[in-house]
């Protein structure tokens, strides 16, 4: 029982240990995605484009790649058709040699002239075996070779269009990079003529800095009046200045006319 209870803890501690690691991984996997999303985002315009011309650019030493080995195929098709071609000439000569002895020997004569030599028949039997075996071997080496050309020219061919395509990308990458290189400089024209963004974070603290040295000139040059005994006081509030006190008798003797009277009467 406890031995069970044990290795059901094990387990169970290993279930947690393989889940963390696992979610480890993931979230560590997440944050490393949105790091690099984060990353291009920030990335200058000018800087991407170049990045991007730079990559579009290494392609060409893709394509110098391929063509080598597309080459070297080209050349081993040129030299295997020249080695079928000698193979089929070679088997149609032994071809008829073998068929003159067969039709000679058909004939049942015991000896056989050849080039101005007689010769047995048995021995034109033993000719005729060894030839055909040896006919044989060049029809088996030719329909190898003639295999082997055949697979040589799909590899070939699968290999050209696969190049096309690189090449033909290649160029297509250029052209839209082209047409992004072209938006990017007529947003960049199009930000000139517009509001400017300024940074009023930046513009605050300089105003703050600005106002700080204003008053430590104002409170330099305080101290060096106090120090010499040339500080007076000399703030007249003319801006104060206190109007005349209405006299409103006076204003309603001259409306009734009795301060004309009494001018008079003087």
């Amino acid at each position: 029982m406890m031995r069970k209870l044990i290795g059901t803890v094990v387990i169970v501690g290993i279930c947690l240990f393989v889940a963390k690691k696992v979610n480890f991984f993931s979230y560590a996997g997440t944050l490393w995605s949105q790091a690099k999303k984060e990353a291009r985002l920030v990335v200058p315009t000018r800087f991407e484009i170049e990045r991007i011309r730079h990559e579009i650019a290494a392609l060409d030493g893709d394509i110098n790649r391929m063509i080598r080995p597309v080459a070297e195929n080209v050349a081993a098709i040129k030299r295997l058709k020249v080695d079928i071609e000698k193979g089929q000439a070679r088997i149609e000569e032994q071809r008829g040699d073998l068929l003159t002895m067969t039709r000679d020997l058909e004939n049942n004569a015991t000896q056989i002239v050849y080039g101005g030599q007689t010769y047995s028949a048995e021995r034109v039997k033993a000719k005729l075996d060894r030839d055909l075996a040896s006919f044989k071997r060049l029809e088996a080496n030719l329909q190898s070779q003639t295999k082997l050309l055949d697979a040589k020219e799909k590899e070939l061919s699968a290999t050209q269009e696969q190049l096309s395509t690189v090449i033909a990308k290649k160029r297509e990458f250029e052209v839209q990079l082209a047409q992004l290189e072209a938006e990017a400089e007529t947003l960049q024209i199009s930000k000139i003529g517009s509001k400017p963004n300024i940074d009023d974070s930046r513009a605050t603290h300089i105003a703050a800095s600005l106002s700080d040295l204003r008053n430590r000139l104002d409170v330099e040059t305080t101290e060096i009046e106090l120090a010499n005994g040339t500080v007076v006081s000399d703030n007249i509030p003319v801006n104060q200045r206190s109007q005349p006190k209405m006299d409103l008798n006076a204003i309603r003797a001259y409306l009734e006319g009795k301060a004309t009277t009494a001018s008079n009467g003087k």
